[in-house]
């Protein structure tokens, strides 16, 4: 699982590399109310950011197979990965 927070480069480079996989998208300071799992390909969180022209600075990314991200959701944040509503 990769972890991506002020890391622009590293994220658009493993977006290209693992389109088959997915992206949990959490604030800074991961917590229960704010966990959306995205199909690494979603728009929502791959090409133009909407909010300015980051993608992991108000918020953090972390990457990898579902199963682990959902765990990870749960162990790490104390919350259930919300499936993305557009991607999902």
């Amino acid at each position: 699982m990769g972890r991506f927070q002020d890391d622009e480069a590293g994220y658009e480079r493993w977006l290209a590399d693992h389109s088959d996989l997915f992206v949990l998208n959490t604030a800074r300071s991961p917590a229960p109310n704010y966990l959306v799992l995205h199909r690494a390909i979603c728009h929502t969180i791959a090409s133009t950011p909407a909010r300015g022209t980051r993608w992991t600075g108000e918020y953090i990314k972390f990457c990898g197979q579902r199963a682990e991200l959902e765990k990870f959701a749960q162990a790490h944040a104390g919350g259930t990965a919300s499936p993305c509503r557009l991607c999902l």
